[in-house]
């Protein structure tokens, strides 16, 4: 299997030393961002779209380092229930997908959204339990009026353009675990599935393996994402625990480099699992761990990931 890294983690690197970089420690495929400013750190995505000249030096200069886009990412809230940022992020969407499919780029990966509690609303309403009666229509009200319409016009166009979509399993979002991401996929069809990241699913107390199996053919993207819960946290707030930015001592769970959260033998179950569905894309390095710098993070995870993956050599 490939090894691939999220390039977002680099950010602020220059595009080719980050290239080297990655090369040098055997990466063989980019996740690439469309959602900020730039892409690859020094593109705009509207220019990509249209100039040819700049996507071939795009695949130029990454492909003379012995590296492949192997997704674009594209994370945002089309379901915002501010109408001006939900349209910003679905043109964006839209604009990834016909990139990628300019470039021979399979994958966009994406965040389903959150949309509010009713017509009216201004903020996002992320609906975790259904305790109280409101909570159930407030769901039922999110699903039938925002989630399966824009989702279904958003299926289409990525399944028109031959590029598949897949949706990170993330608290916050509509869609944040196996039975959301299949109650979504059933409604909408196949050019949806799910992007497969353990770090947001420890703390939910999946077993990912098993995850991985439910999901399938549904698994259209893996990213390698560790984290690591902090008993002494639990005992007082549980795993929903909203402490802003870098609260580290408060904190319930953290982003950690991997294996540094889990050891190896749950990587190896992990990437066992998803071998046996069949599943044929790279196993993509995502780093957000502040205890390490980026490089040395991304450095250690691929070797972790060279001594469990199976070998492409065969």
């Amino acid at each position: 299997m490939k090894t691939g890294v999220f390039l977002e983690c680099l950010r602020g690197w220059a595009l080719d030393d980050a290239l080297t970089f990655l090369s040098q420690h055997d990466v063989q495929c980019l996740e690439v961002g469309t959602f900020g400013e730039f892409v690859a750190f020094e593109y705009r995505l509207d220019d990509l779209l249209a100039d040819g000249r700049q996507r071939k030096e795009l695949l130029t200069r990454v492909e003379a380092a012995g590296l492949e886009i192997s997704a674009f990412g594209c994370y945002g809230n089309p379901l915002h229930p501010d109408t001006g940022r939900a349209l910003r992020q679905q043109d964006r969407f839209n604009k990834t997908v016909e990139l990628a499919a300019l470039l021979g780029v399979p994958t966009v990966t994406e965040f389903a959204g959150c949309p509010g509690d009713s017509e009216d609303a201004r903020y996002p309403n992320w609906i975790s339990m259904l305790a109280l009666d409101d909570f159930a229509k407030i769901l039922d009200w999110q699903w039938s009026e925002r989630v399966l319409p824009y989702w279904e016009r958003a299926a289409t166009f990525a399944g028109d353009h031959d590029v598949r979509v897949a949706l990170e399993l993330y608290p916050g979002s509509v869609v944040f675990n196996p039975r959301t991401l299949m109650r979504l996929r059933d409604a909408v069809g196949p050019a949806v599935g799910a992007l497969v990241d353990p770090s947001h699913l420890f703390w939910q107390q999946i077993d990912i393996p098993a995850a991985v199996r439910y999901l399938g053919p549904a698994v259209h993207r893996v990213h390698l994402n560790d984290s690591q819960l902090k008993p002494q946290n639990l005992d007082r707030a549980g795993v929903l625990n909203p402490v802003a930015g870098q609260a580290w001592a408060d904190k319930t769970w953290v982003h950690r480099t991997l294996g540094f959260g889990h050891g190896v033998d749950f990587w190896k179950d992990f990437v066992a699992s998803v071998v046996e569905i069949g599943y044929t894309g790279d196993l993509c390095i995502e780093q957000g761990d502040p205890l390490f710098p980026d490089d040395d993070g991304i450095a250690k995870a691929a070797a972790l990931v060279r001594s469990i993956a199976p070998s492409n050599d065969h």
